[in-house]
């Protein structure tokens, strides 16, 4: 449900783990108030009054910004990559696994609006079609991250030293895939 106080748009999101309240704004300026059920609307109104110039700062900021490439996504534009995605995702992931030697389950080939991949507990692998359109060296990131979670289903010192065997830039390609 949208909301508004003093003209900022916002949305809750009640999350049983929270500790406290997270006020996030996503990359098309979308404000969203994560918070536990116990606090009240109240102070959820309260606390957006109390950081309404922070807010805005963070709007401006996210308008001026080019959109990035996942905050983009259309039906037909997954439609037309799905496939190319596919084919990628399948010679990159056979070309990296003969390194790994993992046991895969299901490959998908999702429109998703905030992430590039992730691994399921019952080892399927799902990446967003847009990973087409990256440079070949965040791609090949991308699928050995999520090739790694097939081994390590976490982000332990362990799962980056998998990652960094084929990656040794890992981090800089971390950094890099943020500007997408």
């Amino acid at each position: 449900m949208r909301r508004e106080i003093n003209g900022i748009a916002y949305s809750i999101k009640n999350t049983m783990r929270s500790r406290r309240v997270l006020i996030a704004i996503d990359s098309g300026g979308q404000v969203t108030v994560s918070k536990s059920p116990r606090i009240s609307i109240a102070s959820i109104q309260r606390m957006i009054a109390e950081k309404f110039s922070w807010i805005q700062d963070k709007l401006r900021e996210q308008a001026s910004r080019p959109q990035k490439l996942l905050a983009q996504h259309s039906i037909e534009d997954f439609k037309e990559n799905k496939e190319n995605a596919r084919v990628l995702v399948n010679a990159r992931l056979l070309y990296f696994n003969a390194f790994y030697n993992c046991d895969i389950g299901r490959i998908s080939i999702r429109n998703q609006k905030s992430r590039w991949g992730s691994c399921s507990s019952k080892g399927n692998l799902n990446f967003n079609y847009k990973i087409v359109f990256l440079p070949t060296e965040l791609a090949d990131y991308i699928i050995v991250h999520e090739l790694c979670h097939l081994v390590e289903m976490n982000h332990s010192k362990r799962f980056w030293l998998l990652v960094s065997q084929i990656i040794p830039d890992y981090k800089e390609r971390q950094n890099k895939i943020r500007l997408f």
